[in-house]
């Protein structure tokens, strides 16, 4: 049995999210079907995160499990030439039977793009925003999010088993119109980085000072956080394996 890591990267506006769900559009439904078709059997997909509607993804990785003998270069040619154009394959390649697109992942890299001012070409896959942002404010309230912290208050589920995560890097950044919120942790929760996104907007705004931000995540309380910011922005840049 062979243990097929896919690299590949997709445009989340259309799919109603990752993780295959019935009677909607899914990049796990889509992939399934594309691998199915070239390897004549049926085939789960294990994914690295579970992307939110309307999430993009550059540095997707994911792995399914197959005893065809088909070469890794004609089962990306195959995956191509089936899935959609929102959907590409970078790469296939055997990996260890271990190996979990999930489990074995060490750190996933997100980064968030907000335009600040009207853009055309990549509208798609950033938040505009055209009241002015202090950038400075932002960077300088992101700092109190670094390392090991309790993260109640920035996720939109009601309850986490372990809401404990690890941010090794948060940074705010200016790239031409854009205002750049990357940040890379061991791990997520649900809607982390969009609620740290909103809530770096807010400060941004002048809503809210940077050093308030310590004491939302003192308070382990949703409400104190600001808003979940629209999943366009956001985007998987990259998953880290030892």
């Amino acid at each position: 049995m062979r243990n097929l890591r896919i690299d590949l990267e997709y445009d989340g506006t259309e799919f109603s999210g990752w993780q295959r769900q019935p009677d909607v559009r899914t990049v796990q439904g889509e992939l399934e079907t594309a691998a199915a078709t070239v390897l004549r059997h049926p085939v789960t997909v294990w994914g690295c995160a579970r992307t939110d509607a309307g999430v993009h993804a550059l540095g997707y990785v994911a792995n399914l499990r197959t005893e065809r003998d088909i070469p890794n270069s004609r089962l990306c040619i195959g995956l191509n030439a089936l899935l959609p154009e929102d959907v590409a394959v970078h790469a296939v390649s055997d990996v260890p039977e271990d190996f979990h697109a999930r489990y074995s992942a060490r750190a996933r890299r997100y980064q968030y793009r907000i335009a600040t001012q009207p853009v055309a070409v990549w509208r798609r896959v950033a938040y505009e925003s055209y009241r002015a942002l202090d950038a400075a404010r932002m960077a300088s309230a992101a700092t109190h999010l670094l390392g090991e912290h309790d993260f109640t208050s920035f996720t939109a589920a009601e309850s986490e088993a372990n809401p404990v995560c690890h941010v090794h890097e948060l940074e705010v950044a200016r790239e031409g119109p854009y205002l750049l919120v990357t940040v890379q942790a061991n791990r997520f929760l649900y809607h982390m980085v969009r609620v740290i996104a909103g809530t770096l907007l807010e400060v941004g705004k002048g809503r809210i000072q940077p050093e308030q931000v310590a004491e939302v995540l003192r308070k382990k309380d949703r409400r104190a956080a600001g808003p979940t910011a629209p999943a366009q922005g956001l985007t998987l840049l990259s998953v880290r394996y030892d």
